[in-house]
């Protein structure tokens, strides 16, 4: 029984060091896109521009736990 919880919990620790040098690899982008979700909602509303920057990343990180 150790062996398998040990072998479960290496694979989880892999997986998600995979997936935190995917999302970091990615965030540059994210920044990016947010800074003009930002600057072309913030022409109709403050709040609104805020909510898109959170749907950015909210959005970009669910994609790179679901795309391999």
């Amino acid at each position: 029984m150790d062996i398998i919880t040990g072998w479960v919990g290496g694979k989880i620790k892999e997986g998600m060091a995979d997936l935190l040098a995917e999302y970091i690899a990615v965030s540059p982008l994210f920044i990016g896109v947010s800074i003009g979700v930002y600057a072309l909602l913030n022409m109709f509303s403050k709040g609104l521009a805020k909510l898109g920057v959170a749907g950015v990343f909210i959005y970009g990180g669910a994609l790179v736990v679901m795309l391999p």
